[in-house]
């Protein structure tokens, strides 16, 4: 196959060890720090940083005895270069996924809430499937997914339903595919003095401890519930974004809190949960898989969030969970 003659130009411009260099340079703030990094000396990396400003007739950094600090000329280069490292990457993946037949590696982003909801169910079932997929999960506030997903340091991100997924949503870098719709429900502990009480009210409530999120519709919520009924404010005994933390106190009896049915569903029993019937303002608050638009995805990356749809979209339809399903091989999908 030909090379075309811009593919030409760039290579006899730029080789991927000079751009590994200034990534290094910008990364550090120092042509000094930087030669330690890469184990070459300092006169190799200004050469190299020299040659390629040259050649492109344009300062990639701005010198100064506190260092260096990239132009917007060097920032160009580094946000493409960053696309084109990603690429490669992706390539190597993809190569490596269609040799050893569903290699790989997968990384994700989420809430801790979604780290330890959602996504343990997820990965269970993907794995059974694909079972030398390396994935790797990092936690973070879903303000931060954005930022994530365009420097490419993740392939995907799980978040709920709020205002970060309704920025990410408003943008045009990023594609929603959405897994399943969801609503909060009012949750105590199996041995919990409310699970068995005769036609419930939420005014039986007003005296509860209640476990809340620090901030958003999982704090505004229950009072907007206890409000509309003329009801005065619930008792706030804890704000914690910890799904663990909630658990483990709604498994003492003592504690109240809102959680997504979908949690119910999936680990209400192991965790000893019991719903009351008590019906709080529908909001939305499903879970979807965001991804960079403009951005190739290896396919072990397309495998994972085509299972993960399928796996829980019984949830959109009030069915059974399909996670007891016995795990088809990769070779016949």
């Amino acid at each position: 196959m030909a090379i075309e003659p811009d593919t030409r130009d760039i290579s006899r411009k730029l080789r991927l060890r000079d751009l590994g260099v200034v990534f290094a340079v910008a990364e550090s703030g120092s042509m000094a720090k930087a030669s330690i990094d890469l184990g070459v000396t300092q006169s190799a990396v200004s050469q190299i940083i020299a040659g390629l400003e040259a050649d492109l007739g344009v300062r990639l950094f701005d010198r100064s005895r506190r260092g260096v600090e990239l132009t917007i000329y060097g920032e160009a280069l580094i946000r493409r270069g960053r696309a084109a490292f990603d690429e490669l990457r992706s390539g190597f993946q993809e190569i490596d996924f269609l040799k050893n037949e569903g290699a790989g590696q997968i990384r994700i982003g989420c809430p801790e809430t979604l780290a330890a909801s959602v996504l343990p169910v997820a990965i269970d079932h993907f794995t059974s499937r694909w079972p030398g997929v390396a994935l790797e999960v990092e936690t973070f506030p879903g303000a931060s997914s954005a930022a994530k997903l365009l420097d490419r340091s993740i392939d995907l991100v799980l978040a709920r339903d709020g205002p970060s997924l309704a920025a990410l949503a408003a943008s045009e870098d990023f594609r929603i595919t959405r897994l399943f719709e969801d609503q909060l429900r009012v949750v105590v502990g199996a041995d919990s003095r409310w699970a068995n009480l005769p036609a419930l009210d939420l005014a039986d409530l007003s005296d509860a401890p209640w476990i809340v999120l620090p901030y958003g519709w999982g704090e505004d919520v229950i009072p907007a519930a206890f409000a509309s009924r003329g009801l005065p404010a619930p008792q706030i005994a804890l704000k914690t974004f910890s799904i663990h933390l909630r658990l483990h106190l709604l498994m003492t009896g003592r504690f109240v809190s809102a959680l997504p049915a979908s949690v119910l569903r999936l680990h209400g029993e192991r965790f000893g949960l019991k719903e009351l019937p008590i019906d709080l303002p529908r909001m939305p608050y499903g879970v979807a898989i965001v991804t960079l638009k403009n951005r190739t995805l290896i396919r072990v990356v397309e495998e994972f969030i085509r299972a993960t749809v399928a796996q829980f979209q019984p949830l959109n339809e009030g069915q059974a969970s399909i996670l007891d399903e016995a795990p088809a091989s990769p070779r016949t999908q």
